[in-house]
């Protein structure tokens, strides 16, 4: 357009598209995933990668970006951004804008703090501008909340069933008793690599104890058996209604 026009930047075009994305969705309702992201701006930016999550149903064959926020204050936010896809940096720029004015009432500045992309991804850290206030008052709730009391290993097992325990070179330490009853009898599972038994599906990234850390605060991970499970079908069925040999946990 910038050259048939002879005006304006390519940059511009594509934070406009960007801008004419959000309007698009909207006037077919999509707006209403957006609206229960959160109360503030800062809601939606931690939920983003869920949000992408919840439309797999309605759109399997996407292959949504990735945004993980790192690190906010008062001010603002830093949000990485990874995709596959190449040159949408600046349509970023217009749907995040967009959102923050359409749905948070709100004018933030979006630069680009950093392009550490490789060959196989794009990878841009932008710095988001924007009032936010919630950070201070979370924190600040944070240390100032109640001493839970201590809870034994028994009991949280019996809440979470399907809880897996990782050390630092990411094997296996524990694995839940629902996990546990869907596999074969006699399947060794404790001690093992976490990749040998379960494949990555979300987010694309590499199975690292830092990044597992980093990532798992904001972000849905989405993991895939990689060993077939019980060939029973009232074992399996009974726990997830199918007779699938595989399964996916979030």
């Amino acid at each position: 357009l910038a050259e048939i026009l002879h005006e304006g930047e390519p940059d511009l075009y594509m934070e406009f598209f960007g801008v004419c994305f959000v309007k698009f969705f909207t006037t077919y309702g999509y707006d209403k995933i957006l609206r229960v992201a959160g109360r503030h701006f800062r809601d939606f930016l931690h939920s983003i990668d869920q949000l992408h999550d919840s439309t797999r149903f309605s759109f399997p064959k996407m292959k949504s970006p990735l945004f993980h926020v790192t690190d906010e204050d008062e001010n603002g936010a830093v949000l990485h951004y990874k995709s596959r896809r190449r040159g949408f940096q600046r349509y970023i720029v217009g749907q995040l804008k967009e959102c923050a004015l359409k749905f948070f009432k709100e004018k933030i500045l979006v630069c680009v703090r950093d392009d550490i992309s490789t060959n196989e991804y794009t990878h841009l850290v932008f710095r988001v501008d924007f009032n936010n206030f919630t950070a201070r008052s979370i924190e600040r709730r944070l240390m100032q909340g109640p001493k839970l009391h201590n809870v034994t290993s028994a009991t949280f097992f019996q809440v979470f069933p399907f809880a897996i325990v990782l050390d630092h070179q990411l094997r296996i330490v524990h694995l839940g008793t629902a996990i546990k009853n869907i596999f074969p009898v006699g399947t060794v599972l404790s001690g093992r690599a976490l990749e040998d038994v379960f494949r990555l599906i979300r987010p694309d990234i590499t199975l690292e104890w830092d990044k597992v850390l980093s990532y798992g605060r904001h972000i849905v991970f989405v993991i895939e058996s990689k060993i077939p499970l019980c060939t029973n079908p009232s074992a399996v069925g009974r726990k997830f209604g199918s007779n699938n040999t595989q399964i996916r946990l979030k």
